[in-house]
């Protein structure tokens, strides 16, 4: 037990130190240090490529990562790369981006995630950019309930 908390919470340090420095070179405006930052945060800390967790619908994904936390950390990852591309003057693809951290973000509660401040404010700020009309009709269900 002791060494799954261990690794659980270096997992958490890891991902909370790249988001860091992720956000710092998003500031920095060094968007090709960010984006690799996400790449290498992705097969880090959740084991697997970020183009291959982008790839599939947020479903199928939230099903390989697991767990809730996992799946929250994806979403994150997600949304920040939106934001890249919306800096980078890339709309379609951030909104792209958008949409996925939202889905994701609904499946990490589906999967027991109770959102702290910093979800709930994740996730109301992705509806507000994001068309819902977009949405998977089981995420636009899960959107009303929510």
């Amino acid at each position: 037990m002791s060494l799954r908390k261990d690794f659980i919470e270096r997992a958490i340090e890891q991902f909370v130190a790249a988001i860091a420095s992720i956000l710092r070179a998003r500031k920095e405006k060094r968007y090709g240090d960010a984006r690799a930052l996400i790449r290498e945060t992705a097969l880090s800390v959740l084991g697997m490529e970020y183009g291959t967790l982008t790839l599939a619908d947020a479903e199928s994904t939230s099903r390989l990562l697991g767990t809730h936390a996992r799946v929250r950390m994806l979403a994150r990852l997600v949304r920040e790369d939106g934001e890249l591309m919306r800096e980078q003057g890339d709309p379609l693809t951030a909104d792209s981006r958008f949409l996925l951290a939202l889905e994701l973000y609904l499946e990490a509660v589906s999967l027991g995630l109770n959102p702290d401040t910093e979800d709930a404010t994740a996730i109301a700020e992705l509806r507000g950019v994001t068309d819902p009309a977009a949405l998977s009709e089981r995420h636009q269900r899960m959107l009303a309930q929510a």
